[in-house]
């Protein structure tokens, strides 16, 4: 028996509304129905995650199928939950089946369920049935449109905040605003993939909606998390994670994306000394960086937090304005970093993403704020625009490397902060690239020929293809190059013929590689993200000498490439080798790379081509081709008999 993809079961998982007739459409009650049903199932196909009563094994459902369909999954829920009631807690109570299907969708639902087994030796990986989980509820979100965010952040971005974060095995981890605990079980996985055992870091979670802390409890079982908390209520006004003396209980690390720009009042908010660095006033009281302090007051003293916000609070100035300057003076942001906008369910607006820090972190003795502008490393879709896993490598790399790149990246003393009077508007500190197309050259345009400066910006993009640029252009007037006299088509094939070539070199050194390193993968006793940061490395040292491509685009291509060869990976490195899938490696990796070094050999025809149609021909040529062009025209009528006013301009 072939074992049960994640790909493969979130398909099952998506047919089942079809199986009952119900659509995501009605979002809160088909997550209900089939969260419950897959609990009920993996559950009783898997042994030791909970306690599974004669009752509530999902052989007892399928007998009962025909008899109450309904009511047999309500008694078998009601039986698990006591049996696990430091487990499973009120969320699971309010689910009822014969409330949500009639006994025709309930035995449906049965019979759909009955065809897939979910025990251990029949799923590719153990982490299966919590993969498909997750791709469910990002259906989940798309299909809920304005209210998707209340149910989880892409995945994409949750990745993005983990490794920003960095959790470490044994570590407490918080998100206060959970929805469907996304960011815990992203913290879970990250965790759990480096050290190679699951169930190390102590987990809390707490939000306002009942159902979500139902399906939280759910991702963080099926995710292996032993050690976790999901609490009810509103995190801003009563938090109910706290110490045994009732003191606001502190973690190591908070991931957290909370509802964008509520209201709140602050008579209801217990803890008010969270609020250290002030109140929003009273007109249009967003709550945006109540939350933030709210981070910062659950925070270790070396602890790390990281929260998603509307990119208002960054430079809305009055009450807001003070929050901000006490939150930089005190040391406690480490990176603000703008996120494009569409990217976020349930929203277009732009966003950001704040790094914040305890007081004793070592980002605290800095003193300075990182700012990066990734407004543009998105890739636009559909419905909503995405972060691809070569912009999360690069906006995390340049993070945890304090790097500055110009026009995306730069370190900003607090200093240049206050000069400024707190306002953390990105742009105020990061210039905007100049635009791909140069402005105009008026004498150029006038005289003819390209701007030597122009030329010489592009020639180390040329170069990198074996191209010497001014190769391309005849001596001209006026400092200006020239276009040869063979014409653009010529010059066009002869880049594409030396390109070509150096592709070639490109692409077989990439082959040696393949070769090289992805074999040496196969039954590795190391962990996958150890093999990831030597093979990103090797990956460097091969290719970077050959310049076509920099570095970001080097990591990018390395990073898209094993996010979507994951499972591939996985599998080879605990079965060891197997052809199909080394195939399978090379043919992707080597078809990604022919894809980029393509574009970049057609962005160097292109901006030849910009040129010509810039500067191809002067004004002065075009005013002598307009006078020969009126002469002709004079003297032909001439011919005919026609006369023209004495004065009259020909053209």
């Amino acid at each position: 028996m072939k074992a049960l993809t994640a790909a493969e079961l979130a398909k099952h998982l998506s047919d089942a509304e079809r199986v009952v007739g119900m659509s995501l459409g009605r979002t809160n009650d088909v997550l209900d129905v089939l969260s419950a049903t897959l609990l009920l199932k993996w559950a009783s196909d898997q042994a030791g995650p909970l306690d599974v009563p004669d009752y509530a094994r999902w052989d007892a459902i399928a007998a009962r199928a025909y008899h109450q369909p309904g009511r047999a999954l309500n008694d078998a829920l009601s039986d698990l939950i006591r049996a696990n009631d430091e487990v499973l807690h009120e969320p699971f109570w309010r689910i009822d089946f014969t409330n949500l299907l009639n006994d025709h969708q309930a035995i449906d639902l049965i019979g759909h369920f009955s065809r897939i087994s979910l025990r251990v030796e029949d799923l590719q990986f153990p982490d299966t049935v919590a993969a498909a989980f997750d791709t469910l509820l990002s259906e989940a979100a798309d299909a809920a449109g304005k209210k998707g965010g209340e149910f989880t952040t892409p995945r994409s971005v949750i990745d993005l905040m983990v490794r920003l974060a960095q959790p470490e095995p044994g570590q407490s981890v918080c998100d206060p605003f959970a929805g469907s605990g996304g960011m815990l079980t992203g913290a879970e996985d990250f965790v759990a993939e480096r050290s190679g055992k699951r169930g190390t870091l102590r987990l809390f979670a707490q939000d306002i909606n009942l159902a979500r802390c139902g399906t939280t409890e759910l991702n963080l079982l099926l995710h292996g998390a032993r050690h976790h908390e999901v609490r009810r209520d509103d995190t801003l006004a009563n938090p109910l994670h706290v110490t045994d003396d009732g003191q606001l209980r502190r973690f190591d690390r908070v991931l957290t994306n909370p509802p964008f720009s509520v209201s709140y009042r602050p008579r209801d908010v217990r803890f008010p000394e969270r609020m250290r660095y002030g109140w929003t006033p009273d007109t249009g009281r967003r709550a945006d960086l109540m939350f933030v302090q709210h981070v910062l007051a659950s925070l270790k003293p070396d602890g790390v937090g990281v929260v998603v916000t509307p990119q208002g609070v960054l430079f809305r100035a009055g009450a807001e304005g003070e929050i901000r300057r006490g939150i930089v003076s005190d040391g406690r942001l480490a990176a603000v970093i703008g996120i494009g906008p569409n990217v976020f369910y349930g929203t277009a607006i732009p966003a950001c993403v704040l790094v914040l820090v305890g007081n004793e972190a070592p980002l605290h003795r800095q003193r300075g704020v990182l700012f990066a502008n990734a407004e543009h490393e998105i890739t636009s879709g559909r419905s909503r625009n995405h972060l691809d896993p070569r912009h999360v490598e690069k906006i995390t790399s340049i993070f945890h490397e304090q790097r500055e790149i110009p026009h995306f990246s730069r370190l900003v003393s607090i200093d240049e902060i206050a000069e400024n009077n707190f306002n953390l508007n990105i742009r105020r500190y990061i210039s905007q690239a100049p635009a791909a197309q140069a402005s105009l050259n008026t004498q150029a345009l006038i005289t003819g020929g390209v701007p030597r400066a122009d030329v010489e910006a592009q020639r180390e993009r040329f170069r990198a293809f074996g191209i010497e640029l001014l190769d391309l252009f005849e001596p001209g007037e006026w400092g200006n190059l020239q276009f040869p006299r063979e014409g653009l088509p010529t010059v066009v094939d002869s880049v594409l013929e030396r390109a070509s070539r150096r592709e070639d070199m490109f692409l077989q050194e990439l082959d040696r590689w393949l070769s090289d390193e992805v074999h040496g993968l196969a039954g590795s006793d190391r962990t996958l993200p150890v093999l990831r940061d030597n093979l990103i490395e090797s990956f460097h040292r091969a290719m970077a000498p050959l310049r076509i491509l920099d570095e970001f685009q080097l990591s990018g291509l390395f990073a898209d490439w094993w996010a979507a060869r994951h499972d591939d990976l996985r599998e080879l490195v605990r079965s060891g080798y197997q052809l199909e899938i080394l195939d399978r490696l090379r043919a992707d990796f080597d078809g990604r790379a022919k894809r980029l070094t393509a574009r970049q050999r057609q962005e160097m025809v292109n901006i030849y081509r910009a040129w010509v149609d810039q500067y191809g021909t002067s004004l002065v040529e075009l005013d002598e081709r307009r006078a020969k062009s009126a002469a002709k025209l004079r003297q032909k009528l001439q011919e005919l008999g026609v006369l023209w006013p004495e004065g009259r301009s020909w053209y």
